[in-house]
């Protein structure tokens, strides 16, 4: 049994059906923004149309390739790690579009004058793009330290929420604000969720610290038999500390 480098991509990884499914996503992201802005400069109603099914295209992908690699055991960590960042990437393009094409500035102004005033205020983006930034400057450090970020509930649900109400954003004159009340509820959830990723990571470099956990490394991340293939059902080494915390 080897051990292999999270550094190191295996390059039968990035060409599964789930990560080509995730590149598309992302590349659905310029053509978006390209819709949008032709748009805004010629208040074209038609192309908002054709950017809203972009974004349901892209959004029905990603329930899609999480669904195959589920279902196929296709999981790879170049996906886990480009799927949610095709997401946040996808929803702070929306709402920036969003928030410039339809009525917030004189780029929108006659769009949304022919579109009914379809708008999202800016103080959403700045907040996605606040949480989003913190995020990112934040994780070097995780890694420096040796913890490992992990996935909770409420980050998936603020997901959830938050894509629910870009969603209603293209149809902000008829759902009588419920847009941005939802996109409010689900980046306070975002916010609390990364309030539990901090707290989380601030106890596993406790723990690190102390000898009772690991540090995350290449060795203990993603365990590969002696092909490199990896092992989906076993488990990283563990320190004898760790274990007895556990047990504890």
């Amino acid at each position: 049994m080897a051990y292999k480098g999270m550094a190191q991509i295996d390059k039968k990884e990035l060409w599964t059906i789930p990560n080509i499914i995730t590149y598309f996503r992302i590349l659905c992201i310029p053509a978006y923004i390209l819709l949008m802005a032709f748009a805004g400069l010629n208040s074209d109603v038609m192309l908002l149309h054709i950017a809203f099914l972009v974004f349901i295209v892209a959004a029905g992908s990603d329930l899609v390739d999480g669904w195959i690699a589920r279902k196929f055991n296709m999981t790879s960590g170049i996906g886990m790690a480009l799927d949610p960042l095709a997401d946040k990437l996808m929803h702070v393009s929306v709402l920036f579009c969003l928030s410039l094409c339809t009525g917030l500035t004189p780029l929108g102004q006659n769009t949304a004058a022919a579109s009914g005033g379809w708008y999202v205020h800016y103080a959403f983006v700045i907040l996605l793009i606040l949480k989003e930034a913190i995020m990112v400057f934040a994780a070097p450090l995780v890694m420096k330290k040796g913890a490992k970020v992990q996935a909770n509930w409420m980050g998936k649900v603020a997901s959830f929420t938050v894509s629910v109400g870009v969603i209603l954003s293209f149809f902000h004159p008829y759902v009588m604000y419920a847009d941005w009340g939802i996109l409010a509820w689900g980046i306070c959830l975002s916010y609390g969720a990364a309030i539990n990723y901090l707290i989380d990571i601030l106890r596993q470099i406790r723990k690190i610290n102390s000898g009772e956990m690991e540090r995350a490394t290449s060795e203990n991340v993603k365990v590969t038999d002696s092909s490199g293939n990896p092992l989906a059902d076993k488990k990283a080494p563990v320190s004898e500390n760790a274990e007895a915390s556990e047990e504890k």
